[in-house]
């Protein structure tokens, strides 16, 4: 191991007369890995973010190469060689990859901006990834998981000593993930130091050197990532046991809740969305049906069609009950008790200017409101029970979503879409990028919600959860249904091979 990079001792930080940081302290050497691991609230993003400018500490001092340095804001931690990939985007959707890329210190020439360098530099990073894009795509057009890649390739051309990695793979394949791996071994290769942010057990023994853990703003200890098991680090996390990680019991299947027949979707000439040909598949009451796949075979894109969003593009029939259905927009699916909480609960899930309170109640306002007046006891009344039900951590309903940690902005969604009391529940991603513990929390309130009779459908990249949550599984691989297995039957072995046989 090379020489000590950074350095935090001691660092405390308070939001009013919250503690959120309690003395924490930990190091970094060049040459290393160092994951940070904790639940949603730990203090890991609040620490990350005092490391890179965003917040100052409310005590403790930073060290830099041995030398005592403040962290004023982040144009300073970018000077002084750290750069961060955030794991809810930080991108401008109507710019461009390389204007994306360099935002912030645009290329110059003369008195305007030297795109055609920008272009070309741009273009060095994307194949260093292996990007299939083109540096003048705007941003809004790539798919989430490109758009992370972006970033990444944003953070590499800082040619930063110290890079911050939070959730760098929660939205990207498997096969992207191993590219990114390999980058990062060849940046510790170059002496670089890495602080590595994820909930996915199994990429903490494939990169990292050390582990340091958080849990309620307080460190806990720190362990080497060769003499520890994932037991052992859950513990650490948690503070107990967690023996079943996927608390799954038999639920009586009912009646077919939704059937769909022969869906095709066209997908617009230019669009990043993968079109659709001829999905067959149905959901019991009851029920959970998994869709595995790579990123981009287009489990989304079904979705979106179910709820209405690529109407004039789609063709096929959906039965909700036996009945036939016509769906041209979202407000037509949750009518017909179709409700989609989508896998980008940032950009698409939720109004992060707006309250807990305010985001639940958005599908629901004809419902609570009277002569244009909102029925505030009504809404109350129903915040509390999600609040109870879902266990939210937050001080109110009144919280802006915007401070709430990932796995609780997902029950934030979660709560929302059961407050229409679907029959069909469409959860895309909903444990992407939140801890183990409330992983666990939304596994139950799934069982829970298939035992009160409720058909789900659940699109997951993490083949160990699809599996331990569904009782049966189909695959999607290139806007083909590819096979469908029985929750006994299915491996992640059959599963993967299926979800990349397109023919």
């Amino acid at each position: 191991m090379n020489e000590k990079l950074l350095e935090m001792k001691n660092i405390s930080k308070s939001f009013g007369p919250v503690l959120a940081l309690n003395d924490v302290s930990i190091d970094l050497y060049g040459g290393e890995v160092l994951a940070l691991m904790g639940e949603n609230g730990a203090g890991k993003s609040t620490l990350m973010n005092i490391l890179s400018g965003s917040l100052q500490p409310t005590s403790g001092e930073i060290y830099l190469n041995n030398e005592k340095v403040v962290m004023s804001d982040p144009v300073k931690a970018r000077e002084l060689g750290i750069a961060k990939i955030h794991q809810e985007l930080q991108i401008v959707p109507e710019l461009n990859v390389a204007e994306n890329i360099f935002l912030g210190r645009w290329a110059k020439k003369g008195a305007g901006v030297d795109f055609k360098t920008m272009m070309k530099e741009s273009q060095k990073y994307l194949d260093m990834l292996e990007i299939k894009v083109k540096p003048g795509t705007k941003l809004k057009d790539l798919r989430i998981g490109d758009q992370q890649l972006v970033e990444i390739a944003k953070a590499l051309s800082l040619n930063s000593r110290i890079i911050i990695m939070d959730e760098p793979t929660s939205a990207i394949s498997e096969k992207e993930a191993e590219r990114l791996f390999t980058i990062i071994r060849r940046l510790r290769s170059e002496g670089r130091g890495i602080i590595y942010i994820t909930h996915r057990m199994e990429e903490i023994f494939k990169i990292a050197d050390r582990l340091v853990v958080l849990r309620d703003g307080a460190y806990i200890g720190t362990v080497n990532a060769a003499d520890t098991t994932k037991a052992e680090i859950i513990k650490m996390m948690v503070g107990r046991d967690m023996t079943e990680q996927y608390p799954k019991s038999p639920t009586e299947k009912g009646e077919m809740a939704l059937e769909v027949k022969n869906l095709t979707y066209n997908a617009p000439e230019g669009s990043f969305r993968r079109s659709l040909k001829n999905i067959s598949l149905g959901v019991r009451h009851g029920e959970v049906l998994g869709i595995a796949g790579l990123a981009g075979a287009g489990r989304s894109e079904f979705f979106e069609c179910l709820a209405g969003v690529h109407h004039a593009e789609c063709t096929g029939d959906v039965f909700v009950d036996g009945r036939k259905v016509t769906i041209k927009s979202p407000g037509d699916a949750i009518r017909a008790g179709i409700s989609f909480a989508t896998e980008d609960r940032k950009g698409t899930g939720l109004a992060l200017q707006r309250s807990i309170g305010e985001n639940m109640s958005l599908p629901l306002l004809k419902k609570f409101s009277t002569f244009g007046f909102m029925n505030t006891s009504m809404e109350k009344k129903e915040w509390a029970t999600q609040f109870e039900n879902l266990k939210i951590k937050a001080p109110s309903a009144k919280t802006l979503v915007s401070f709430l940690s990932g796995g609780n902005m997902q029950k934030v969604v979660l709560g929302r879409w059961l407050m229409t009391n679907p029959k069909i529940l469409l959860l895309d991603e909903p444990t992407r990028g939140i801890d183990v513990g409330a992983k666990t929390e939304i596994y139950q309130l799934i069982n829970n919600l298939a035992k009160a009779g409720m058909a789900i459908i659940v699109v997951s990249s993490e083949l160990p959860e699809v599996i331990g949550i569904s009782d049966r599984i189909v695959t999607f691989c290139e806007g083909r249904l590819t096979g469908e297995f029985l929750q006994a039957e299915a491996t992640q072995e059959k599963l993967l091979q299926s979800a990349t046989a397109a023919e």
